[in-house]
């Protein structure tokens, strides 16, 4: 099981990489950053194609539509370099 200060330790690998590479290759920023932009594709989605009924209950509702969204975005990140 890894530390928590092992995700935020830079290995001799990680010098040249960019802020961007470096933000990508770690698990926490990954997940925080597919949940941002996974929160954001909700509140558009309920903005722009939601149902103004209120019959659906996962669209009706921006809150709803924001987290699962945002839930799914960190899902959907969370693991790129896991060996299976």
């Amino acid at each position: 099981m890894k530390k928590l200060a092992d995700y935020f330790s830079l290995k001799d690998s990680d010098v040249n990489k960019s802020l961007v590479g470096k933000i990508l290759d770690n698990k926490i920023y990954r997940i925080t950053l597919g949940a941002i932009v996974g929160g954001v594709l909700g509140f558009l989605y309920w903005r722009f194609i939601g149902c103004n009924t209120g019959s659906c209950p996962l669209t009706s509702n921006p809150y709803q539509s924001v987290l699962l969204f945002a839930a799914l975005g960190g899902f959907l990140v969370k693991d790129k370099n896991e060996k299976k």
